[in-house]
């Protein structure tokens, strides 16, 4: 429980900071997107999104996050709850009829020209309605490939195909439920004064409009509004105090790409430090569903997923010369976007294939470097610093690293790290009822906390 008395304040100055640089982040992945170039827009973009987190750390430096007591209760998180769900509806009518028009313009049949997502997704799908194995090659648009597809990937589109949907709408609803349970549920219990609580609210609604607007392959071509909603329960989860919802985005998130590999060492140790039993807890939990899910999946062929991986290195050199025939000059298509840095190692001498290694090495580095970092600051202030803060703030950093470097650097693929924003802008307040001070909050390992 909260001590009253205990709210800190934080500074008008850096909490305006804090508030312009996620207006910036926003502007620059979205209606402002190259517009610097696409040499120096990522280049702002990533910083716009470092400095987010660093003013953030600062902001809630010698805090710890507790959840409001639920004496707070009902009569002020219900009606919220039931505010934030009318305004997830509100986003459904203003983004469906373009989500509709654009899934109008590309119809299923034709798509496989431009993209071979949804076409792979399908098979995946029928072949487990079959049943057949799923994971066997794949023989689709005059060309035959391994299954690299997690089942986390395919497995929602089931009911989907069952009930006759389109799966770009499905991955869409999917996105907004889990706004509205991920983010619009925790926001309304955080107990916040009620113009910035609203002010809050609203937010994902602007930036899901925005990103509606501006990248329409994303939702004309692609399902990525599945793996941003996956995003957003384990951005949401790294807040609460339950290892089952902990476990829940975890698994969502691993089971449907693996971007996360190089994080989650340090997301484990974070939640052992929190609270070793409930931290042995997830990540057993994690583990167990993770190999009863795509277990039975790989009984067949062990090594075909493997092989799928080893086999998606190639892919780079097709995408690194497929050139867009309205760029002047002639340049690739998925490359000078203005949110990755390829453009810079395109450019640089040796041969194509030494030039993608060049950019993987530094991928690599660069990811392990934050992590390292990351972890480094934490132990560092570890006595000044809430873990499950560091959780959040260390994955929205990791997210933008990860994406910038990314060898071929889709907007629709980078998109997660600008939803994982919102969660870092709930995290500051003028005064926050859900920051304790850390000589008035209860110990880590402590039961007072509300569990959320």
């Amino acid at each position: 429980m909260i001590p009253p008395g205990s709210l800190r304040a934080t500074s008008p100055v850096l909490l305006a900071g804090i508030g312009l640089l996620f207006v910036l982040e926003t502007l620059f992945f979205t209606y402002l997107r190259g517009g610097l170039g696409p040499y120096w827009s990522p280049l702002v973009l990533y910083l716009l999104g470092l400095a987010l987190c660093l003013l953030t750390a600062r902001a809630v430096l010698d805090s710890r996050f507790q959840w409001p007591a639920p004496a707070a209760g009902p009569r002020t998180v219900l009606p919220r709850l039931a505010i934030g769900a009318g305004l997830t509806f509100i986003s459904w009518l203003i983004t469906a009829p373009v989500i509709a028009k654009l899934v109008g313009r590309v119809q299923v049949a034709d798509i496989g020209v431009k993209s071979d997502i949804i076409p792979a997704l399908q098979v995946y799908v029928t072949r487990f309605l079959g049943p057949e194995t799923v994971y066997r090659p794949i023989t689709l648009l005059g060309y035959t490939f391994l299954p690299n597809y997690p089942p986390l990937q395919w497995l929602p589109f089931v009911p989907a195909e069952l009930w006759g949907l389109d799966y770009r709408a499905w991955a869409f609803g999917l996105l907004l439920l889990a706004l509205l349970l991920a983010y619009q549920w925790p926001l309304a219990r955080l107990a916040l004064p009620r113009g910035e609580w609203l002010l809050k609210a609203v937010l994902p609604v602007l930036v899901l409009h925005f990103a509606v607007l501006t990248d329409k392959n994303m939702y004309s071509l692609t399902v990525e509004s599945l793996i941003v909603g996956y995003y957003l329960v384990l951005a949401g989860g790294t807040l609460s105090k339950n290892p089952w919802l902990k476990a829940l985005g975890l698994v969502l998130c691993l089971l449907s790409r693996f971007s996360l590999a190089l994080w989650v060492p340090l997301y484990g140790l974070l939640l052992l430090w929190e609270n070793r039993r409930r931290g042995w807890l997830t990540a057993g939990l994690a583990l167990a569903v993770v190999v009863l899910i795509f277990g039975p999946f790989l009984l067949s062929d062990p090594t075909i997923f493997l092989r799928a991986q080893l086999e998606n290195m190639g892919i780079a050199e097709g995408e690194w010369q497929r050139i867009d025939p309205r760029a002047v000059p002639p340049l690739p298509m998925h490359l000078f976007n203005g949110v990755g840095f390829a453009p810079w190692f395109y450019d640089m001498t040796g041969t194509l294939t030494e030039r993608i290694a060049r950019l993987q090495t530094v991928h690599f580095a660069a990811c392990t470097a934050i992590v390292v970092l990351s972890g480094g600051l934490f132990w560092r202030f570890r006595h000044r610093f809430d873990p499950r803060l560091a959780a959040l703030l260390s994955l929205k950093v990791y997210l933008a690293t990860f994406y910038g470097f990314l060898i071929i650097p889709y907007t629709y693929l980078a998109s997660v790290s600008l939803f994982t924003s919102l969660f870092v802008v709930l995290l500051v307040s003028r005064k926050a009822p859900f920051l304790v001070p850390f000589t008035q909050a209860a110990p880590l390992d402590g039961g007072t906390e509300p569990e959320a």
